[in-house]
């Protein structure tokens, strides 16, 4: 204060200066890679701190540690920006992108309304007593819980008349149809029926025969896929009312992309 009662002000400290450049590599080792990368494009001199090999590096070695097995790939693997200042940052950039995909597969090419089911229904002396076509997009999957790979069909007002079912026989064949489109098909199931899966039926009452089989594999290598087809029948004379069909895998069945992404190796 001064003599004459004015007030002074004190006096304002001096402006912060900041960190020294160099400061900043210290810092650099404390933060994770969206904080590196992000700081790396303030400026050229933080771009020269946070980019840094050894920081990426130690990344990668906690998060991806096969990927430093890679190195020897660097000149050809990654980008040549990240090739040029770190390639550790490069590895680093690609596992993390492929881990963010997660392991989510295409859309199949092929829809329900490129298929159509044709069915055979043989008795035990051999004749035929049922056969129809359906495209698989008429043949009931919405009504599946959950939109997996499973179609019902009625067929109750074609009096099909299956007989004692000890040695059935179905035959369950998907082929491609479509304008402009070569017609090709694969067999889904050629298979009889057991005979403990058709037990005697009475007046009146109904109950279900069925068959299973292993559908090829695609390619090379086996496959734990399994066609079913199941048949509604009623009364002594086996009345078929609906045929109902399936793709399984450990017991549960399929979804619809997972069957159409199977049928696509063989109707494509």
């Amino acid at each position: 204060m001064r003599d004459d009662g004015a007030t002074t002000m004190p006096p304002r400290p001096a402006p912060s200066r900041p960190p020294p450049w160099e400061a900043l590599s210290l810092v650099a080792n404390f933060l994770d890679a969206a904080s590196l990368a992000a700081a790396s494009c303030v400026s050229t001199s933080w771009h020269a701190a946070f980019s840094d090999d050894h920081l990426w590096a130690r990344l990668c070695r906690c998060q991806y540690p096969s990927a430093i097995g890679l190195l020897p790939l660097s000149d050809s693997s990654v980008n040549a920006g990240d090739r040029c200042s770190s390639p550790h940052r490069g590895f680093f950039a690609l596992f993390h992108s492929a881990a963010s995909r997660g392991r989510s597969l295409p859309a199949p090419r092929l829809s329900l309304a490129d298929v159509t089911f044709a069915i055979d229904l043989f008795a035990a002396g051999g004749k035929n007593t049922l056969s129809f076509a359906v495209a698989a997009c008429d043949a009931g999957v919405k009504k599946a819980t959950g939109g997996v790979f499973q179609f019902a069909v009625d067929v109750s007002d074609r009096n099909a008349v299956a007989g004692p079912g000890e040695h059935w026989s179905v035959r369950w064949t998907a082929v491609r149809t479509g304008l402009g489109v070569a017609p090709a098909a694969i067999v889904m199931m050629d298979a009889k029926v057991p005979a403990s899966r058709a037990g005697a039926l009475g007046s009146g009452v109904r109950g279900e025969a069925w068959a299973t089989e292993a559908l090829p594999a695609p390619g090379c290598g086996g496959g734990k896929l399994e066609a079913e087809v199941v048949v509604e029948v009623s009364g002594e004379e086996r009345l078929v009312e609906k045929v109902r069909l399936g793709v399984l895998l450990d017991c549960r069945y399929v979804s619809v992309d997972e069957g159409l992404r199977y049928l696509q190796h063989f109707l494509l």
